[in-house]
């Protein structure tokens, strides 16, 4: 699978640390300001190229916290070891 930007890399952090303090996943909007992006243009790149290489899944399509993340870059592994 191809390598994360550090912008896409940054944005499955937050998403992930997101989940495990919320149990569940933050809405576009919350993202924009967690990642500090201008536009919802910008985040709705990052969640596509994120979904395009395989980290994440957004589904259902039309709901507001649809982001599942299914796979975790390494350098990020031990930091979401005591999920659970």
């Amino acid at each position: 699978m191809a390598e994360l930007t550090e912008l896409q890399e940054q944005g499955l952090f937050v998403i992930n640390r997101y989940v495990k303090e919320n149990r569940e996943s933050p809405t576009r909007r919350e993202l924009k300001e967690l990642l500090g992006q201008k536009s919802m243009n910008g985040v709705n790149q990052i969640l596509e190229q994120l979904q395009r290489k395989g980290y994440i899944r957004l589904e259902p399509p039309r709901k507001k916290r649809n982001i599942k993340v299914i796979r975790k870059p390494h350098k990020q592994m031990d930091l979401f070891d005591d999920e659970g």
